[in-house]
């Protein structure tokens, strides 16, 4: 990958703005303490838009790279709590753009009463099939 060529001042923006939570205000006043509150506000916005931060470098920058999130994805999809693993199954499921972009996003709620967990496997894979083929139809 290529990496962007940074100044200090900006590198030092940067680390600012991913300690402090994602305020551009604060990291500007880190880099430039002599600048008012008010001016660093407009300032901070304006590095922010120049240093063009992608969340891709704000998560490598804490720690959250490919690798971990895919072991902490693996961990959720072996839970033996049925409702986690459906969770960490929808988000991989976003994250791999299954889902037909609508503008509405829509939910579905699946309870299984009285079902073994044996049952309520093989209806929430049934449920799932029928969400992609619904989507595969409606992407063609």
């Amino acid at each position: 990958m290529n990496e962007i060529k940074r100044t200090l001042r900006e590198r030092k923006f940067i680390e600012a703005y991913i300690s402090n939570g994602g305020n551009a205000t604060e990291a500007y006043l880190a880099i430039n303490n002599k600048a008012n509150k008010n001016t660093a506000g407009v300032l901070g916005l304006r590095m922010l838009r120049k240093v063009n931060i992608e969340v891709k470098t704000i998560l490598n920058k804490v720690g959250l790279n490919d690798v971990y999130l895919v072991g902490k994805l693996k961990e959720g999809l072996e839970s033996k709590n049925l409702s986690i693993r459906v969770r960490y199954l929808d988000m991989i499921f976003k994250l791999k753009g299954v889902y037909a972009i609508s503008g509405v996003e829509e939910e579905t709620k699946i309870i299984v009463l009285g079902a073994k967990e044996g049952e309520a496997k093989k209806k929430l894979i049934n449920k799932i099939e029928k969400i992609r083929l619904r989507n595969e139809g409606s992407n063609n």
